[in-house]
């Protein structure tokens, strides 16, 4: 957005921006002076923590916009002739802030809310999710096309957001299966395309292992291939589910798998049974667990001579947590680690019943999305959306399987950063001194 035309008011204390979509801002000077890249070093810190208190000292002498439109350049002036200076703003940039930080001058310029929060780059992605039934065709991606390309790292966050499901493939086996080195293929993809792992609060490594074998059925319920569990989602049992992607890796074996878009049977249940539907997004149950399965040193407790590290874990919620935009936020479900919930007398049976049809349709068919899972690749879900079950292991065979955890907040800010070094590869305006430092609604006007 170029624009047409600048001109200092007020004893230059603000100035008066038009643009070439007739839109016009009226910013203080003082903005302006403060929110220049010139005042950040090679670190993006700011360079002078006395800069707060100089800014407002200064006026715009003079300001024009450059030949082709697309840069400002501002005189700055103090009273000290030796303080003078120059300084030049990106034209879109200036235009991406204006609605927020300016005054409207005419009726071609909106003024927008308060910006409050910290928002996300992924905030449109998560607006316009659809949702999918048994015939999802699930994305494929290439573990060394995806570690190469910042282009493929995007897109991949990008399907994990919707449909909130991929197949990574060719991620290479184990060197052996020994748990201090079975999971390093999948740290090594996590960490080349999103960032570091969840740390378990107990394990040593930052993955877990599970075997098809009769010593991991010892770790519990979980890991125990030869008892079915239900569709679900993980860390059901953490408050807040930190787990917000996960990732699971074929080590060894190749099997046969589902998965279940969480936001197909919601908007289901919303549209078929409304009373069901607000009793599960507004009654809060409790999923709770003991879990003894680690040591003091970190190891599987089975595997070790060191002493248990048992910790008590519970998280009360929703069944179904809808965001302050009225969208599905998070699905958070378990039953074989829901616990004693304190569900009111009067809503008791009527929210079992919901919870009962809500634990059948996860189950039922026109909903599950069936795949193969071969060895030496990674399932990759959004645990916000996505219950997946028990994979089907072939009679005689010996599998080994992979798991870990990225935050929300590790996944939201690696994709910031993918969509700004993209547009930085392709402008010659939007370099990192002008991206970085954005707030996440304004980033999104850019990138």
């Amino acid at each position: 957005m170029k624009i047409v035309s600048a001109t200092p008011v007020n004893n230059g204390k603000q100035v008066d921006i038009e643009f070439e979509n007739k839109s016009a801002y009226r910013f203080h000077t003082a903005w302006i002076r403060d929110a220049s890249p010139s005042h950040v070093g090679q670190d993006f810190y700011r360079k002078s923590a006395k800069t707060v208190f100089e800014v407002d000292k200064y006026t715009a002498e003079t300001c024009q916009p450059s030949e082709s439109g697309e840069k400002l350049v501002v005189h700055f002036k103090n009273g000290v002739a030796e303080n003078a200076d120059s300084d030049e703003y990106v034209s879109s940039w200036l235009h991406a802030f204006a609605p927020h930080v300016g005054q409207p001058l005419n009726a071609h310029s909106e003024l927008k809310e308060v910006l409050r929060g910290t928002g996300s780059v992924m905030e449109a992605l998560h607006k316009n999710r659809k949702p999918w039934l048994a015939d999802l065709k699930m994305p494929i991606f290439d573990a060394k096309e995806l570690m190469e390309s910042e282009e493929k790292q995007a897109e991949f966050l990008e399907c994990m957001t919707d449909p909130g499901v991929a197949l990574i493939k060719g991620v290479g086996g184990p060197e052996s299966l020994e748990t201090s080195v079975v999971g390093l293929p999948l740290e090594k993809l996590g960490s080349g395309i999103i960032g570091r792992m969840n740390q378990h609060p107990v394990r040593a490594t930052r993955y877990g292992v599970m075997h098809a074998e009769a010593r991991a059925a010892a770790a519990g319920a979980d890991y125990d291939h030869a008892n079915p569990l239900s569709m679900h989602a993980d860390h059901s049992v953490y408050h807040g589910t930190p787990g917000y992607l996960q990732l699971m890796y074929q080590a060894r074996g190749t099997v046969t798998s589902k998965v279940c878009d969480g936001i197909a049977v919601a908007e289901y249940i919303k549209e078929n049974h409304p009373e069901d539907y607000e009793l599960l997004t507004t009654v809060h149950v409790t999923h709770s667990s003991r879990n003894q399965i680690y040591a003091q040193d970190g190891a599987y407790r089975q595997d070790t001579a060191s002493p248990g590290a048992t910790f008590e874990l519970v998280h009360t919620h929703p069944v179904i947590t809808i965001g302050e935009d009225g969208l599905l936020e998070k699905i958070v479900q378990s039953e074989t680690k829901r616990g004693v919930s304190a569900l009111p007398y009067d809503k008791y049976e009527r929210f079992m019943e919901a919870y009962k049809l809500w634990t059948k349709l996860v189950e039922d068919p026109r909903f599950i999305c069936n795949f193969e899972w071969p060895e030496h690749s990674v399932v990759a879900m959004n645990n916000y959306r996505t219950l997946h079950g028990r994979a089907k292991v072939p009679a005689g065979m010996e599998r080994t399987m992979i798991f870990g955890y990225f935050q929300k907040t590790i996944v939201e800010n690696r994709y910031r950063f993918l969509r700004q070094r993209l547009v930085e590869k392709q402008s010659t305006m939007l370099n990192d001194r002008w991206l970085t430092r954005l707030p996440n609604q304004i980033l999104s006007k850019l990138v």
